[in-house]
């Protein structure tokens, strides 16, 4: 802490002492016993998952506590919360006082943890040289906050960095599992890994490996974060349960990947099941200092917190044991099978879990008690004043405990790039309503469904006028650019589906598929009765030589068998076109890269590019030259046809494509297309019933 910052608290005299304090250090250290003991390798998950009666309690109090809040709106309790967030304003006031690259709340959690315990090893302080790795880490703020930390405190050090996540470029991702928001990670892109088949998901053993592979490679990994989660919005009550998989996987990663002497952060909830109690003994095991946090700027109702572990004691420990944990990676084993019995695990060590439990467990009830009693008491102006007042002084806390100041551009990872860029947020929060209203969703009649989701569409457009195109035609004109295309392959797991893509905003995909998830919906507009609406391209002023119709995806086939087919059908019809003429294109699916990368090489060829509502259209052919790219690309496809497990899935870089004037038609066609799609659903299911 850098004492010659002036502690920034004028006129508090004591007030509100006891509780900022108490914000500022919730956290719990276990306490080794050198009696502990790792069980014998052939223990490892060998019996069924056990339940500890204490701790079960526990869950039984909290969820209990959080039941209280089904009935309520979503969005409603969320506002109420924000303002009822004793740390709501340490961002804001970060922002007008230091401005720091890319923040977000996670970018204050991580400056906490950083700022709290001794994260640096010794072995950076000798050799000036520092490599870590983050494992599920978009959309990136804990490595701007890590960077913003060194800068300030050690600027010396040379560091260098890994980060891996779910690739939020690769379409088969679904979004809820994903954070799509790719404003850091699109200009740093060199630095993340996706593993071997280019999803990025850390619980495939093999995408795991080449992560480690290609940190290790900077030098000593001496800090591993994990920050992983799965959405549990429809299973409040089993958010341990169901996030427990991917920790097992961040933290196997991380314990290969840590050089001796390292740090290790991961973010976990609550720990009242087996796989977590367990976990934490394999931990303890493998750490000189075990520590559970909860940042202040961490949402104080939730059950996030993190385990800041310190000075780990090698993976050589943990060799002999590396073949058993990876036969419960990323499989049922893991959820089926306890990683180590519970007669195996000392009394003692349960004891010291049961009380981190507890007091993590009473924070959290009284939290939602108290919220509670506010949003009963919302005219008491005396309780609104006080919060207010910690509010304040939360924020000003902050910045003086932890010596946060500014950092001059030059010394940020992106040179001060990320503060000039605007970019619109293609995946906003999409939950609506209460948790009791979505889960009546499940039990509603076919029309009921089917009211509910057209609700939801013209909410969508009513507050996002701009997603469809009101022009009968959105010209893109091609760029004269004398510049070659330079094609870079990206290949990985070829796509079963489309569940998001980078090209439109994703609650109108996401009401798209939510017609198409429903077998009821399904039968309807799969049946031979269903005709759909076919616009009538001649009133466009518009001499049309050619149409190209596409065939609709049927999901009988994978999705990468029927894309590589229609390009195949296209790149045909392009290379019989005479010079002058103009081609429109149905059905032509421009959600994934692959697709989207061959019309932006296609289009370069052609005087402008039209997007309407019914296709696109290849106005006046100027020349041949996309021609010689196209045949590459389809040599690449022919190349890996009877290859199962790898895909090309790109043909340009994302820095070509997801920027600039054709981007955004894309997208507005896209969200078009797919508005109507929705709309001519929903009215030929309607008019069936």
């Amino acid at each position: 802490m850098d004492k010659d910052l002036p502690r920034l608290k004028l006129f508090r005299d004591g007030e509100f002492d006891v509780e900022i304090n108490e914000l500022f250090n919730k956290k719990f250290s276990f306490r080794f016993n050198n009696s502990w003991k790792l069980p014998d390798c052939k223990l490892w998950f060998s019996t069924p998952p056990w339940k500890v009666k204490d701790l079960e309690v526990l869950k039984s109090r909290l969820n209990f506590h959080k039941s209280q809040l089904n009935d309520f709106n979503i969005e409603e309790w969320s506002s109420h919360t924000r303002r009822r967030n004793p740390a709501g304003e340490v961002g804001w006031k970060i922002r007008c006082i230091v401005n720091p690259e890319f923040l977000t709340q996670a970018w204050t959690k991580f400056y906490e943890c950083a700022s709290t315990y001794n994260i640096i090893p010794k072995e950076v302080m000798t050799a000036k040289k520092f490599v870590s790795l983050h494992l599920c880490e978009a959309p990136g703020a804990f490595i701007t906050s890590l960077n913003h930390y060194l800068k300030l405190n050690y600027p010396e050090i040379e560091w260098k960095w890994v980060a891996n996540t779910l690739n939020p470029y690769y379409e088969g991702n679904s979004p809820s599992n994903m954070i799509s928001d790719d404003r850091f990670m699109f200009h740093t892109l060199d630095n993340w890994d996706f593993g071997v088949d280019n999803t990025g998901n850390l619980m495939d053993w093999d995408n795991s490996q080449a992560t480690i592979k290609k940190a290790v490679s900077l030098g000593n990994v001496l800090l591993v974060t994990a920050d992983g989660s799965i959405d549990c919005m429809q299973r409040p009550d089993a958010q341990e349960e169901v996030t427990s998989p991917l920790h097992y996987c961040e933290i196997i990663t991380a314990l290969q990947a840590l050089s001796s002497g390292g740090t290790f952060i991961f973010k976990l909830f609550t720990l009242f099941e087996h796989s977590t109690v367990n976990l934490l003994y394999l931990i303890n095991h493998l750490f000189e200092e075990v520590n559970i946090y909860k940042p202040v700027t961490s949402r104080q109702g939730n059950s996030e917190v993190y385990a800041v572990c310190i000075n780990y004691k090698g993976s050589a420990y943990l060799e002999k044991f590396i073949s058993i944990l990876r036969t419960a990676y990323g499989t049922e084993k893991y959820s089926s099978m306890a990683l180590f019995p519970l007669e195996e695990i000392p009394d003692s060590y349960l004891k010291q879990v049961h009380e981190c439990a507890h007091y993590f467990c009473v924070l959290q009830c009284q939290v939602i008690n108290n919220n509670l009693q506010a949003y009963l008491m919302q005219n008491n102006i005396s309780l609104h004043r006080d919060m207010k007042r910690v509010r304040a002084l939360v924020a000003t806390e902050f910045i003086w405990r932890y010596g946060v100041k500014p950092l001059d551009a030059v010394h940020e990872i992106l040179k001060g790039a990320l503060h000039e860029e605007c970019k619109t947020n293609m995946n906003p929060r999409y939950h609506r309503g209460s948790y009791t209203e979505r889960q009546l969703y499940t039990k509603m009649s076919i029309k009921e469904k089917s009211k509910t989701i057209n609700s939801l569409l013209q909410a969508e457009i009513m507050s996002n006028p701009s997603i469809i195109i009101n022009d009968p035609v959105k010209w893109s004109q091609s760029c004269n650019e004398e510049t070659r295309l330079k094609l870079v392959f990206t290949y990985g797991r070829p796509l079963q589906k489309i569940n998001s893509s980078k090209f439109i905003f994703v609650p109108i995909f996401r009401l798209y598929q939510q017609i198409l998830a429903e077998d009821e919906f399904k039968e309807i507009l799969f049946s031979k009765d269903f005709k759909e609406y076919k616009n009538n391209h001649k009133d466009l002023g518009i001499e049309i030589d050619k149409v190209l119709d596409l065939p609709e995806f049927d999901y009988s086939e994978s999705y990468s068998v029927y894309e590589k087919n229609c390009f195949f059908r296209l790149h045909n019809a392009l290379k019989e076109l005479s010079l002058g003429q103009t081609l429109l294109i149905k059905n032509l699916n421009t959600l994934t890269h692959f697709n989207v990368s061959f019309l932006f090489i296609v289009s370069k060829s052609f005087e402008k590019t039209g997007f309407m509502p019914s296709g696109i259209i290849l106005c006046t052919l100027m020349n041949k030259h996309a021609m010689t790219y196209l045949d590459v690309i389809e040599n690449e496809c022919v190349k890996l046809q009877n290859e199962d497990a790898r895909d090309l899935l790109n043909s340009l870089p994302v820095q070509t494509t997801n920027v600039g004037v054709f981007f955004d038609n894309i997208v507005l066609y896209n969200n078009t297309f797919y508005r109507n799609k929705c709309t001519e659903y929903l009215y030929t299911i309607e008019r069936s019933l």
